[in-house]
């Protein structure tokens, strides 16, 4: 099922994070909550795509900006999980972030917290676009995830896809705010974005943004939550879901099944096969506690019993 390419897929994660899961007994406004239990994943919607299609077997390079031990500590735990992985982009003094989601009683439960990042400079930005054009001619395709730092240009996406298109690479985006809006223009390959990014987008209901989103890219991945993953071209529309009796975390679901898109799309497999591979993928992340990460064994139980 899974394959290898020569190329490396280039995947940027502008602004990596520590993902730190913790448990709290309960959680009270006002008052101090102790922390039970924690631990912590390289994360970051870029490194969870990175690491799912290490898993899936396949080369892969991350670039982003690596604030101080934090960055340090987030690519070399990352390596421990999956030695293969690259990582290139500049090394900036400010840590990288922390994110956190807890686990607790009542309604507090799966809530996250996110950190903002550092802070870079216009220096720090050219020397990121330095080194991915320096990996392009080892790329085959690219997938540009999640937010950026503080200091960035506003079409950091953007000006990464018209980089990838002068060298006949394509694109995978999953952004959203402002970057999406100036990526859109560049017109990458593939989206991926969830209901309520589409539909918050285009200001209109989910049916009309499943149309007007394919006016700025070949294939779009749109998920629906419990409903499942719709994968649109302009000429054909396929579903896929893929069930598990247990959930666990949903933390990284949507960057998984990035992976299984973009796995699918190199191996050239149909557009029903690519969509049952990434929802199998998303469905993956969520049946363990590993943050943002899937098992290849759980990736290929799921599509046995989809295509069953």
């Amino acid at each position: 099922m899974m394959g290898k390419t020569e190329k490396r897929v280039l995947v940027l994660c502008p602004n990596p994070a520590i993902d730190i899961f913790a448990w709290v007994e309960g959680f009270t406004q006002g008052v101090p909550n102790r922390i039970q239990q924690e631990t912590r994943y390289p994360g970051g919607k870029g490194l969870h795509v990175g690491m799912a299609l290490a898993e899936l077997g396949f080369p892969v390079t991350i670039a982003g900006f690596w604030g101080g031990e934090a960055g340090t500590w987030i690519k070399k735990t990352c390596k421990q999980y999956y030695p293969n992985i690259e990582f290139i982009g500049p090394e900036i003094s400010e840590w990288s972030r922390s994110c956190y989601t807890f686990k607790s009683e009542g309604d507090f439960d799966d809530t996250e917290i996110l950190g903002p990042g550092p802070s870079i400079s216009s220096a720090d930005f050219e020397s990121l676009i330095h080194a991915i054009n320096l990996a392009l001619p080892n790329t085959s395709v690219m997938a540009l995830c999640g937010s950026w730092p503080k200091g960035s240009p506003e079409n950091g996406y953007q000006q990464v896809i018209d980089l990838g298109k002068k060298s006949n690479i394509r694109s995978f985006l999953d952004c959203t705010g402002i970057q999406l809006k100036n990526a859109l223009e560049a017109h990458p390959y593939g989206i991926h974005l969830n209901r309520k990014e589409v539909t918050e987008y285009f200001q209109v209901d989910f049916e009309t943004a499943k149309k007007q989103i394919l006016e700025y890219c070949e294939l779009a991945a749109i998920t629906d939550g419990s409903r499942g993953l719709y994968l649109l071209s302009e000429n054909e529309a396929h579903h896929a879901l893929a069930k598990i009796e247990k959930v666990v975390s949903t933390i990284g679901a949507g960057d998984c099944l990035l992976a299984g898109i973009v796995s699918g799309v190199l191996q050239k497999l149909s557009p029903q096969s690519i969509a049952n591979l990434g929802a199998a993928c998303g469905a993956a992340n969520c049946m363990r506690a590993d943050l943002g990460m899937l098992h290849k064994q759980d990736v290929e139980l799921l599509l046995s019993e989809m295509q069953t």
